[in-house]
């Protein structure tokens, strides 16, 4: 497993070198066909110089991904110790990979609503740019820290219950904050810039929702597999177990108090229609990032 490991790591490392001078080469794709819209230039002939080439740069970047993940997980596995980065590398390489296919859906749509002005869907495709960019290069930064500890005895690298445990938590934290904040950001631009319609508005939460929530069921259900050898009292050891007890009854707790007051809003702001589709997602991100902090929060307590 170890050499698995040494192989897969070089492997991502050489994947996310291509993958940063390819999302160089599609940002100035991108930079150019803005150009060109806001030009009036010949937008078609751009495109279609460039689909081809940009296509094979989004399939490496698809390689990478999921060859940072396998390495994600090794490393999850092996590593005695939790490391945040670690963990915000998986929930940011789950996210990276879906926003991928968010990005072809975003280019298909510039490319029929260029014709009517500046498609708004830029910003959104340049966002998604920057959030590639950053777990690229994160990505790289871990791979060359732990280089050495990789190459090291086996002794120094062992499976610990504890460190997935924890790394689990830090993952529903991230899940909670992202989810929190898409919805609030997706509130505030329907409510001030953009009236969309009862469907659209569901689409969209949903799907933001999607994005924030599924790196969370991934690292659970690794957690799952990783505990099927077990038997379900061995599952957690005394001190998870109390973590874990104090969590719930802390989320429990506030999860009525959450409720009540949405109970309470939705009689006093009757015409904030929103509150009926985003009450669900948001007291659920709530409810995981407070579960997650506290059970964080008594581990780390003696």
């Amino acid at each position: 497993m170890n050499k698995l490991l040494k192989v897969n790591n070089n492997v991502t490392l050489i994947l996310g070198s291509i993958s940063i001078a390819g999302i160089i080469f599609t940002n100035v794709f991108f930079l150019m066909l803005w150009n060109k819209i806001i030009t009036i230039g010949n937008v078609e002939r751009l495109i279609n110089n460039f689909s081809i080439p940009v296509a094979l740069v989004y399939i490496v970047f698809g390689f990478f991904h999921l060859s940072a993940i396998l390495t994600l997980i090794l490393q999850l596995n092996f590593f005695k110790r939790d490391n945040f980065l670690r963990a915000f590398l998986f929930f940011s390489g789950i996210t990276s990979l879906l926003m991928l296919f968010g990005d072809v859906a975003l280019l298909n749509d510039i490319s029929k609503e260029y014709t009517f002005g500046f498609p708004s869907e830029f910003y959104i495709l340049l966002f998604s740019q920057a959030l590639h960019l950053i777990f690229y290069v994160l990505m790289i930064i871990l791979l060359v820290i732990t280089r050495k500890s990789v190459k090291k005895r086996d002794e120094e690298i062992v499976i610990k219950d504890d460190s997935i445990f924890i790394n689990v938590q830090y993952i529903g934290i991230l899940s909670g904050i992202s989810g929190l904040v898409l919805i609030t950001v997706f509130s505030i631009l329907y409510s001030t810039i953009y009236l969309l319609s009862p469907w659209a508005l569901r689409a969209g939460i949903t799907v933001t929702s999607l994005v924030a929530v599924i790196p969370y069921i991934l690292i659970i259900l690794y957690w799952l597999v990783m505990k099927l050898r077990e038997k379900i009292s061995e599952w957690y050891d005394e001190k998870q177990y109390q973590d874990l007890t104090k969590s719930s009854l802390v989320a429990l707790v506030v999860s009525i108090i959450f409720l009540l007051v949405v109970f309470v809003c939705q009689y006093i702001f009757e015409d904030i229609q929103i509150l009926s589709f985003i009450w669900f997602p948001a007291y659920f991100f709530f409810i995981l990032l407070l579960f997650s902090v506290m059970t964080l929060f008594f581990n780390k307590q003696d």
